[in-house]
């Protein structure tokens, strides 16, 4: 980087948010960090089943028919990218967060 742009560059980053975008951008972590957690829930019950899909109830009787382990696989490749996209934004607001100083729990510990 040229040595002359840089404070062009340095000023145009806000060194601090007010409340309201501090609040919106940890709401949106908090929204988004849920977000993960369903999708991670549905995608590894949607895995479950098709790794059970040659179980069976009866000897005749499939516990999951095949229509529905189909079903499964075709959430799991909708459920994906927007899985992808949750971590993404989680990723942006910690960033942002971590710029602007606002506290976040990086791990589950420290959200008690």
């Amino acid at each position: 980087m040229n040595a002359l742009s840089f404070p062009t560059f340095a000023t145009a980053i806000p060194l601090a948010l007010d409340a309201d975008a501090a609040d919106r951008v940890a709401t949106a972590w908090r929204f988004s960090l849920r977000e993960v957690a369903e999708h991670v829930a549905a995608i590894s019950q949607h895995r479950k089943t098709i790794a059970d899909r040659d179980e069976m109830l009866t000897p005749t009787v499939r516990l999951h028919s095949p229509k529905y382990v189909g079903y499964c696989r075709q959430q799991i490749a909708r459920r994906l990218p927007l899985y992808l996209a949750a971590v993404r934004r989680v990723s942006e607001a910690e960033q942002t967060m971590t710029l602007h100083g606002i506290a976040f729990a990086k791990s589950s510990d420290a959200w008690a």
